[in-house]
């Protein structure tokens, strides 16, 4: 009875699972094709460039993603809601046009010390001519 007991325990638990060199393989294809997708979206948030469709988000939404998360053992719907939470966050941090910095740009077109005009003979070349 004893022995049928630990044979059904550790069928049920494995407390240190091997990890399958493909799975591993196929996961390092699925965060580098998110990687690539979040940069391209971060630089259309970033730029205002939203309209434009990348070859990533072609690939996102294509069947070979849902067979890349298969053989990676994830389920594509939650890989997807995953990153669209993410851009979404990109989109909410790039929305707010007041986060930027603050320049002081009086001092540049106010001042009356810097001129405009190029005199004569303050120049580095007017002792050569």
């Amino acid at each position: 009875m004893a022995s049928s007991l630990s044979s059904l325990f550790s069928k049920t638990i494995d407390l240190n699972p091997k990890k399958d060199p493909m799975t591993v393989l196929w996961r390092n294809v699925l965060t580098v094709g998110i990687e690539d997708l979040l940069k391209k979206k971060e630089l259309q948030i970033k730029f205002d460039m939203r309209k434009s469709y990348s070859v990533e988000e072609m690939w996102f939404n294509h069947e070979d993603f849902d067979l890349i998360c298969e053989y990676s053992e994830l389920e594509p719907k939650i890989v997807k809601k995953r990153v669209y939470e993410t851009i979404e966050r990109m989109e909410n941090r790039y929305a707010n046009k007041d986060n930027l910095p603050k320049m002081p740009w009086q001092w540049l077109y106010k001042s009356e010390e810097i001129s405009r005009r190029p005199e004569r003979h303050n120049r580095t070349m007017s002792d050569v001519s």
